[in-house]
């Protein structure tokens, strides 16, 4: 299989490398701490022994992921500054998430021995199928976001290598429906919308680049010519048995992605994703203030005369007065939506259970007070910058990246081309990829690792063998963690389109399910194991039954005759356009995150009501 990289990727590939040999270092390092203690309090939890910047650090690296550094920044320049609004409350996460449950979570975890977030639902009311059903849950949401942070790594890797599209002849052109040009070159066909649909394409002025592999289309829009670039017909490998066909980039930067962000979890484990998340905490702040101050500085003058991030909002009024105004394009953020977003996600935040696991493995309270100021001095510098970065991005790539008008790429692609693009060496361009790549993988390893614990300690050694022995631990742990990682590699060769609505549903779908029954749990006195249970599973059915909704709304919107519009065509939000087809329906415009939150909480509440706790288990947990 013959690879062709692009000028300079020799030495992006190389920062990446000094990047990669810093990763390993830490994976041998930790590994020498699995030796100590009890192998399962040591590879799931650090043996609780999480100081103030290691906590504070860890939180972020695995909060900030794939999802802040590829999926928020095709959004912020699909939709311009109506974004900030989206984000603004997420900064508030160390307020909600380490100071209401932190504490708690800790104290409960330490008082039941608990490892996992299962574990201590399972304890806190000695329910074993508490801790079954919670364990099923987090494999659906993680394996699902797991998927999305795999097809983010592999895409950062893909910019960096550049792989060169094999050589090809332009055979002809045809226009098919929906203002699209199909070009049928000697190697397949490429398609690429028309910039308008006013638009007219100029046949006759079609011209090849041999040297960078494109075709040179102009377009006539109301007067004014046009340039769209589109490249060459991917090289593409076919996957054995499933036939899938994977772009070759791709397939080698997801390949390097899971081969590292594997090898490093499976062998290092608990200490190694922690080890690395500070490494990492360090390379993504870095990175964004550094690439911050080169998009600003890339930004074209505007008719005005004003440069900077003023020239780019001015830039961005012309294109469209909705990437500078509420609602944004589209009615992307209403009223309603925005209050959702505004004052739900910090507390979505807090209902995740990497999290938690975070929470439970700090060494004493004043790690955690010193923890929380640090994480939202990180979070704000990150996502301000990312803000900022991004609305250059549309100033300097005004179509490029548009899913409706481009040729250079989707708008997941955005931040790897923004970085090559202002970096002003390859090297350094190599040294600022690192950043989202930093991001993915913190991220990921801290799933994997929380999918192997389900398995092996909530599932296996909980459920089925509690006498298993350490070394049968052992090998459990390696191996999970090693097939899980694999597993969701084959799933991430077929990738969804928006990573970004991926991550929000499955942030969603575990806050709903999680938050309001796990604050129950640590705090209320008259919560029941069933209580608890019917609230999670109240929370999962609305979350997943609104995005059920929205999914089949947004496929028969367009057919009047389906028997859905009109069985279904009384509920609230019913027929509403979406901005993505896996949007989902949101009744009165409020967010699934509202209405599984009131379903969760109200859920508990009743069912706990009507029951009675077990004294003993109560005086366990809030001695007097």
């Amino acid at each position: 299989m013959g690879i062709e990289l692009s000028p300079g990727s020799g030495w992006v590939m190389a920062a990446f490398g000094l990047y990669l040999v810093g990763i390993f270092a830490f994976g041998i390092i930790s590994h020498r701490f699995l030796t100590r203690g009890s192998f399962v309090n040591e590879y799931f939890l650090g043996n609780r022994g999480l100081g103030a910047w290691v906590l504070a650090l860890t939180v972020a690296a695995t909060a900030i992921s794939g999802g802040t550094f590829m999926g928020f920044p095709s959004l912020i320049y699909t939709n311009g500054w109506i974004m900030s609004v989206w984000i603004a409350s997420y900064m508030a996460v160390p307020l909600t998430a380490m100071v209401v449950m932190g504490k708690r979570i800790n104290q409960v975890a330490r008082i039941s021995g608990s490892v996992t977030v299962p574990d201590v639902l399972r304890d806190r009311f000695n329910f074993p199928i508490l801790g079954i059903v919670s364990t099923l849950m987090i494999l659906l949401f993680v394996c699902f976001n797991l998927v999305a942070q795999f097809k983010a790594g592999g895409l950062v890797l893909k910019e960096a290598m550049r792989v060169m599209p094999p050589s090809a002849e332009l055979l002809g052109t045809e226009i098919v429906q929906d203002h699209t040009l199909l070009l049928h070159f000697t190697t397949g066909d490429m398609k690429t919308p028309f910039p308008s649909e006013s638009a007219r394409f100029l046949a006759d002025k079609t011209q090849i680049d041999d040297e960078k592999r494109e075709a040179v289309v102009h377009f006539d829009m109301n007067g004014k010519e046009v340039i769209k670039r589109v490249k060459f017909p991917a090289d593409r490998v076919t996957l054995p048995v499933i036939g899938w066909k994977v772009e070759k980039g791709y397939m080698l930067g997801l390949f390097l992605f899971a081969f590292t962000v594997i090898a490093y979890t499976t062998y290092g484990g608990f200490w190694a994703v922690t080890m690395t998340d500070v490494f990492e905490g360090f390379v993504m702040l870095f990175g964004v203030i550094l690439l911050a101050i080169l998009a600003i500085q890339h930004v074209p003058i505007a008719p005005s005369g004003a440069t900077g991030l003023p020239a780019a909002t001015e830039i961005l009024m012309a294109q469209d007065p909705n990437l500078v105004m509420g609602p944004g394009p589209n009615a992307f953020l209403p009223i309603g939506m925005a209050f959702s977003f505004f004052l739900m996600w910090s507390l979505s935040s807090a209902g995740q259970p990497s999290g938690m696991v975070r929470l439970m493995s700090f060494k004493d309270s004043a790690s955690l007070r010193r923890a929380v100021m640090l994480v939202g001095v990180f979070y704000a510098i990150t996502y301000i910058s990312l803000i900022i970065i991004f609305i250059c991005a549309r100033a300097i790539y005004p179509t490029e990246y548009q899913r409706e008008m481009g040729s250079e790429g989707e708008p997941d692609s955005i931040m790897p081309a923004m970085v090559r693009t202002v970096a002003p060496t390859n090297f350094i361009a190599g040294l600022l990829l690192a950043a989202p790549y930093a991001a993915i993988m913190s991220t990921v390893a801290a799933f994997l690792l929380m999918i192997s614990s389900s398995l092996v300690r909530d599932l296996w050694q909980r459920t089925f063998n509690p006498n298993a022995s350490q070394r049968n631990m052992r090998i459990l742990s390696y191996s999970a963690t090693a097939i899980v990682g694999l597993i969701v590699m084959v799933g991430a060769m077929n990738p969804p389109g928006f990573l970004q609505y991926i991550i929000v549903f499955t942030g969603t779908g575990q806050s709903c399910s999680f938050l309001m029954p796990m604050l129950c749990t640590l705090f209320w006195r008259r919560a029941t194991g069933p209580g608890v249970l019917c609230g999670m599973l109240g929370g999962f059915s609305t979350v997943i039954s609104l995005y059920v909704l929205g999914w089949i709304d947004n496929r028969t919107q367009d057919d009047p005759s389906n028997v859905f519009q009109s069985m279904l065509g009384w509920l609230p939000g019913w027929g509403q356009k979406r901005s993505d087809p896996f949007a989902p329906m949101t009744p009165f415009g409020f967010d699934p995150l509202v209405w599984g939150f009131m379903a969760s909480i109200t859920m508990t509440v009743l069912v706990s009501l009507r029951g009675k706790p077990n004294p003993e288990q109560v005086r366990k947990y809030f001695p007097e």
